[in-house]
Formats: structure tokens, C-alpha cells, sequence
């Protein structure tokens, strides 16, 4: 697993953890009123650590071809 991998994964877990957080205190999945808080954070994290995951898969999936 090298650095983009384990960033990656370290973001999807912060991510779902922000989700878990925010269920726990306010009982919804999403909230409106907080919509620039949390939620953003939340899509930025899930969003950066897949970008990261798929790159990462794709660069070692080519560089095994070669």
C-alpha cells in the first residue's frame, strides 16, 4: 500500500466518521441550516479519497503491464 492508498482510505474513514458524528449529535443524515459545515467536509473527504484510491489502482494495475 503506498502513500496515495493509505491517504485515501484514511480520508474515506474521516469522511464516514464526519457522517457518523453528524447522525449521532442531530439525528439526520443531512442538515440544511448546516449545510457549508459538515456536509461539505463530507463530500470533500469521500470525494478526494476515491480520486486517490482509483488513481493509485490504475497507476499500479498499468505499471504491471509493462
Amino acid at each position: 500500500m503506498n502513500k496515495a492508498e493509505k491517504l485515501g482510505a484514511f480520508l474515506i474513514i474521516l469522511g464516514t466518521l464526519l457522517v457518523i458524528h453528524h447522525i449521532i449529535y442531530w439525528q439526520r443524515i443531512f442538515d440544511i441550516d448546516d449545510m457549508l459545515h459538515h456536509e461539505f467536509f463530507e463530500a470533500v473527504f469521500f470525494t478526494a479519497g476515491m480520486t486517490l484510491l482509483i488513481t493509485a489502482y490504475f497507476n499500479r494495475k498499468g505499471s504491471v503491464r509493462k
